[in-house]
């Protein structure tokens, strides 16, 4: 018997690596793009037109996650093929925003709104009410990897504060930011609210995966 240790890492393994936090950015125009060098430039003008929420700290958290249950059937006390059904999909991104300006806060307060208060001075107000179009296209997570890009964009996605502003006592303050993406429409009832692309630089077409509920 070989003193091998067994491993799973395979010829593929550092050809589709994540690297780097990647960034965040509101409504990204994507749906028509099918190469690489457009999808990079596009997201390069993106950032540079401020759809991005900026610098980040911890990292970047993507989430995914189907919520199960099971037919109840007398009898049946194992796990059986066919028995299972998803009730709920959580799409959503979490970090923590660490520019304190009205865009960013926007981000975390979508319901907010804005008015200038004199020459040197911008008033926010946060109402109370959500409206339809407090609710952003999409929240893009955009990520380097081995191969190009992977993006995870969040459709129809409101933002959201999930605890305290922070300000330490030495460096600088952040924002704990959460994004939670939403079906619009009944013909998208059978579908999870995020779309997956892979995005390769060597010349592959673009793969576009929706993630099936």
């Amino acid at each position: 018997m070989s003193g091998r240790v067994l491993a799973g890492v395979t010829s593929e393994t550092f050809r589709s690596l994540q690297l780097g936090p990647g960034v965040i950015i509101k409504d990204f125009d994507y749906h028509e793009i099918d190469t690489f060098e457009v999808f990079h430039n596009a997201m390069l003008d993106a950032i540079r037109n401020g759809q991005s929420f900026g610098g980040t700290e911890g990292g970047i958290n993507v989430e995914i996650t189907p919520t199960y249950d099971r037919h109840n059937i007398d009898g049946a006390t194992g796990r059986f093929k066919g028995d299972s059904f998803i009730t709920d999909w959580m799409c959503q991104m979490s970090t923590n925003l660490k520019e304190f300006s009205p865009k960013v806060l926007a981000a975390a307060f979508p319901t907010s709104e804005f008015a200038e208060s004199g020459r040197d001075i911008i008033a926010q107000r946060i109402n109370a009410a959500i409206t339809p179009e407090d609710y952003n296209k999409n929240h893009t997570w955009i990520a380097t990897t081995s191969f190009g890009y992977i993006m995870v964009s969040l459709f129809n996605a409101l933002g959201q504060t999930t605890g305290a502003i922070a300000a330490p006592s030495t460096g600088a303050g952040g924002l704990p930011f959460q994004s939670v993406g939403h079906i619009e429409d009944f013909d998208d009832i059978d579908y999870a609210p995020c779309e997956i692309w892979y995005v390769y630089r060597d010349g592959r077409p673009i793969e576009s995966m929706q993630v099936k509920g």
